[in-house]
């Protein structure tokens, strides 16, 4: 058993052992009724979103991973852990004030991801799934737990371990992602912390030398590869937002039943002194460090186009540090029952280090041999210096901005909030968003219709204007990107057909991409892209088909996207024994062909490219899914991409990058609460 290993089942093992305490200290507490709450916090206000507490569906159990999770189709290397860009326009989120991190959007947990609870027992969960296939073993371990310390406080952690080897050489990659956090809710004050940590690692080869391969009879392990490097990301997070609520109290009448002394049920009521919130005073403060290492053992042997600094090896670095703070005003929703609205008026003041740095050629020269240095280099990624510090340049950027709400109400609700920078080197950027939703009865049945939209003014980030590294160089003076958003959605979910059609429209001037070179470009002009986006979820007693159907249009090809995306997957469900719930399917993936980017692995961003097209392949998967209602214990077992082994091997996710080949997949997921 190798040391990789070891770790993996020691891991496992701690972990369980302490879900079994936790789970003999819940059956030990008075028996009280289950509650559990979740919410996030939104990035600019602060204000909570609730959330459902418990995921307590084991519905599609095989295809919860941190890409599914994050869209229906990505770009990426093919193996689990790599950067990686949705396929699906709007579906893509940006991470930080860090090109570098927007590769690894799908893994990072960001403070406004961070989920915080209250509940009246302990709560955890503990997963652990795993990949089975010659030289691709697939590792993810995830670990949770909360818990009310007090009526008031909770505390809580979160932690995810994945590893996966590659099916070809030098493609291993391996994150260690997690989260504390906290919470205090009184009457008046109130507080929720946290800290994250997010360290990815992947070995980089460029994709194949020779498609042909492919075709003939070399092992995927040897199959020769483009390159030898390594990528390492680091991203820690500090997270703060308290605030104090000037309250009026108000009488509640609560209803209730307990026994009486025969054991028959009795209505009782009584009166029960609420704080209503009417003005709010907040602070929020955030500090986030991101960093991204590049390190190549033999730099004359690399794919990338120039040297710049070091012949013989690379070792660059570069990093963001941002430090936030926010004070805000907000006339609370619930005091005001005439308009029935509340309102927020913040500053907020953020101050940025960027750090770049190269190195030289002693400094990794020991890394011998470069495929046995995982341990070394990634589990500490930045340990090895580079020599020459380009400078650290900090800015400060100050914004005021405010916010116009409705939650509350059961079918009207809206929110509009927007910013702008009054000094800095964002000197200028502004946002206004907006939503609406309505809610009503058309029959037996509820609609929802919803529109949204956005209006921004986006500051290119830093390393976009100034880049210095082994291979890359550049100076720019790129303008503004203006991006304006509208879309709307309707749905009309009923007993046996649940349709929901949402359309999009985005006009972006002044786009920014990468060529095919490694380079940022910014277009003069405007680029349009329109997509319709339609699931239609069809359910019988013991049959379902969902199906999720993407239209995307984009005006120019420095914006490429597939013309259609498609998702389906067809199951039988049914309970057996009135004690497990089973789950038992087949789901496909589609993306018709197009001129699909390209991953620059120094950079970790996705270069444009017009040579090769990908897609018009399905990937198709059979599992099978079961929860043990007792045990609160979900299992699954899944046949990978079964359509590999009887159909066409030239099946990619970008050119130079095979996909996963057939594999079977197993896992649990465990709840453990009273």
């Amino acid at each position: 058993m190798n040391r990789k290993q070891n770790i993996s089942y020691f891991l496992c093992t701690c972990i369980l052992i302490l879900c079994s305490m936790i789970d003999v200290y819940a059956q030990d507490k008075k028996s009280v009724p289950t509650i559990i709450r979740a919410w996030q916090l939104d990035e600019w206000t602060g204000v909570a979103d609730t959330l459902a507490g418990i995921d307590s569906s084991y519905m599609h159990l095989p295809m919860r991973d941190p890409l599914n999770d994050y869209s229906i189709s990505n770009v990426s290397n093919s193996n689990l852990i790599s950067p990686s860009q949705s396929r699906i326009y709007f579906a893509r989120k940006k991470t930080t004030d860090f090109i570098f991190a927007d590769a690894y959007t799908p893994y990072i947990i960001t403070p406004q991801q961070v989920k915080y609870y209250h509940t009246t027992t302990p709560y955890s969960t503990i997963a652990y799934k795993k990949g089975f296939v010659t030289n691709l073993d697939q590792n993810e371990i995830n670990f949770s737990f909360t818990g009310n310390v007090s009526r008031r406080t909770n505390l809580g952690i979160t932690i995810d371990y994945l590893n996966s080897y590659g099916r070809f050489a030098n493609q291993e990659g391996k994150t260690f992602l997690g989260s504390v956090f906290g919470s205090y809710n009184g009457d008046h004050y109130s507080l929720q912390s946290s800290f994250s940590w997010n360290t990815l690692s992947n070995f980089e080869n460029g994709g194949l030398q020779n498609i042909a391969d492919l075709q003939g009879v070399l092992k995927p392990e040897d199959m020769p590869v483009r390159m030898q490097g390594m990528s390492a990301f680091r991203y820690l997070a500090g997270y703060l937002n308290h605030y104090y609520s000037i309250c009026v109290e108000r009488e509640r009448k609560v209803n209730y039943r307990e026994r009486d002394e025969e054991g028959n049920w009795i209505k009782k009521d009584s009166i029960k002194i609420e704080y209503v919130p009417v003005t709010t005073f907040r602070h929020i403060f955030e500090v986030n460090d991101a960093s991204k290492r590049y390190v190549e053992k033999s730099a004359a042997q690399s794919i990338l186009p120039n040297i710049y600094r070091n012949p013989t090896a690379t070792n660059d670095s570069a990093s963001c540090l941002t430090i936030k703070n926010t004070l805000a005003v907000t006339f609370e929703e619930e005091f005001n029952t005439l308009l029935h609205f509340g309102a927020m008026v913040y500053v907020m003041n953020e101050c940025q280090r960027h750090t770049l740095a190269v190195g030289q050629t002693e400094r990794i020269i020991n890394l011998e041999p470069f495929g046995n240095s995982y341990n070394d280099v990634i589990s500490n990624p930045l340990h090895l210096m580079p020599d020459t510090l380009y400078g650290a340049l900090w800015s400060n950027n100050t914004y005021i901005g405010g916010a116009l709400y409705k939650h509350r109400g059961n079918h009207i609700h809206y929110g509009f909030d927007g910013n702008v920078c009054l000094l800095g080197y964002k000197l200028g950027e502004f946002q206004v968003n907006g939503h609406v939703d309505a809610g009503f009865r058309l029959g037996k049945d509820s609609m929802t219709i919803a529109a949204k939209a956005f209006f921004r003014s986006e500051t290119p980030d830093y390393y976009l204007q100034h880049y210095l590294s082994n291979h890359y160089r550049w100076n720019n003076d790129f303008q503004k990107t203006l991006r304006l958003r509208v879309g709307g959605e309707i749905a009309y979910p009923t007993q046996w057909v649940k349709p929901k059609l949402n359309i999009m429209f985005e006009n972006i001037t002044k786009h920014i991409y990468f060529n095919n070179q490694g380079t940022p470009q910014q277009l003069d002009g405007s680029i349009q892209v329109l997509a319709a986006d339609l699931q239609v979820n069809l359910t019988t007693p013991w049959v379902n088909l969902d199906n999720h159907i993407i239209y995307q249009h984009s005006s120019s090809e420095y914006l490429p996207l597939p013309t259609l995306t498609l998702y389906h997957n067809l199951y039988y469900h049914d309970c057996w024994f009135k004690a497990l719930d089973v789950q038992i399917g087949v789901d496909m993936r589609f993306f018709t062909k197009y001129y699909a980017p390209i991953l620059n692995p120094a950079l970790g961003q996705f270069c444009v490219q017009d040579i090769e097209q990908v897609g018009n392949y399905p990937v198709m998967n059979v599992y099978a899914n079961f929860y043990v209602k007792s045990l609160r214990l979900k299992l699954f077992a899944q046949y990978q991409h079964f359509n590999a082994s009887f159909m066409n091997k030239r099946y990619f996710e970008m050119p130079g990058y095979p996909m996963a080949p057939d594999m079977f997949r197993a896992g649990l997921a465990w709840h453990f609460y009273k």
